[in-house]
Formats: C-alpha cells, sequence, structure tokens
C-alpha cells in the first residue's frame, strides 16, 4: 500500500472509529439515564403577530418515585412538562404570554404559573434575560420556565430576522451593527463582519467620523 493510501486508510478509520470523540470527547461506555427534550417553534399570525412556542420534557430512563407522595412516574414518561407560548409585536414587546405545566415534581409547582404575566409589556433585547433574573429570583418563579425564555427570544430573532428586514430595510445597518462582537462569529475582526464593513453596510467605531 503506498504512503498516500496509507494515510487515506487512517484518516477513514478515524472516521469510523472516533466518530463519538468529535461529538462527545469519549469512547467510554455508557448508560443513557436521562432525556432532556427542548423544542422552539415560531410563527407568523394573520394579525401581524408573532407567536413563539418553546416546550422542554425531562424523561428518566427509570422508574421515578416523587419525593413529596412517593407517586410513581413510570421509565419514559415526563418527569417535567412544561411550555409556553409569547406573543410579540414586530419591535419584540411581548403582547400576551401564556405558560402550561403538564407534568412536574412538586404539587405547588404550577402556583409560579400567574408571575410570569409580569413579562407582558416587555421588550425583548439587551438586558432582557438579565431583567427575568433579577424579576424571578428566588421562590417567585420556575427554573425551568426561565430556560425557557432565552430560547423563545433566540427563536423569536430567527424567525422574525428576514420578514422584518424585507419590511423594514431601513432598519437592517442598525441592527446588524448591533451584532458586532456579540458573539466569535460577530467579533469585529471576523469575516463577516470585515465583509460587512467592506460592503459598506455598517461601520465600526474607530472607522466614525
Amino acid at each position: 500500500m503506498s504512503s498516500n493510501n496509507q494515510k487515506t486508510q487512517i484518516k477513514q478509520d478515524d472516521v469510523n472509529n472516533t466518530n463519538i470523540d468529535r461529538r462527545i470527547g469519549t469512547k467510554a461506555n455508557r448508560e443513557l439515564m436521562h432525556r432532556r427534550f427542548v423544542e422552539s417553534n415560531g410563527y407568523r399570525r394573520d394579525d401581524g403577530l408573532w407567536d413563539i412556542e418553546a416546550h422542554m420534557k425531562d424523561l428518566k430512563t427509570y422508574d421515578v418515585y416523587r419525593e413529596f407522595d412517593g407517586s410513581k412516574v413510570p421509565e419514559g414518561s415526563p418527569f417535567h412538562d412544561i411550555g409556553l407560548t409569547m406573543t410579540l409585536d414586530d419591535s419584540f414587546k411581548v403582547v400576551d404570554i401564556h405558560v402550561y405545566m403538564e407534568a412536574f415534581p412538586f404539587p405547588n409547582c404550577s402556583g409560579a404559573i400567574p408571575s410570569f404575566e409580569v413579562i407582558k409589556g416587555t421588550q425583548i433585547g439587551p438586558g432582557w434575560s438579565r431583567w427575568l433574573k433579577q424579576e424571578f429570583k428566588g421562590k417567585v418563579g420556575c427554573t425551568h420556565v426561565l430556560e425557557l425564555l432565552p430560547v423563545a427570544a433566540t427563536t423569536a430573532y430567527q424567525m422574525m430576522w428576514g420578514p422584518l428586514s424585507d419590511k423594514y430595510p431601513e432598519q437592517i445597518s442598525k441592527t446588524l451593527q448591533g451584532l458586532v462582537n456579540s458573539c466569535h462569529g460577530w467579533s469585529d475582526d471576523g469575516p463577516m463582519v470585515r465583509k460587512l464593513v467592506t460592503e459598506d453596510v455598517i461601520r465600526l467605531p474607530e472607522e466614525e467620523v
């Protein structure tokens, strides 16, 4: 076998044998114990508003007994089954919010649902997640609803960006400008930002006159 063929075979063996390495960083034997499913979908409504649904389930691969009453949650049945729907307008203002809990570990968990009404009228944007953490700290809220709210927010951005860019083209530059240095992909020295600067879509602060 030639040197080049050997290298090709080694690379193919790597693909076959270490695919799991690239995803999880280990080849140790494992036993599945817990599944968490998180799904978020966005919808454009016929009244001009937007709905974002976010939903999560926790399932065990064995029977669980609730601590407060000893009741059994059978293997594969949801230990948590919690979701929400947020309705937004074009400015990302929360017009309405609906939280539901179909399965939860303690009898008083669903008592947190009314507290989320305070989100109505707020606007998703910089500082919104920080406000949520402050508003719902301690015994006021629900950990899992608070985990879903940022998921819903990013789903909203992903869904609404394209249609709103078509509807409000004059806002594109300002919106893109706000993404600079918001993550590694949008770093001011990265290829995407440099492309937008070159095309005169945005200007970096040091380049503004």
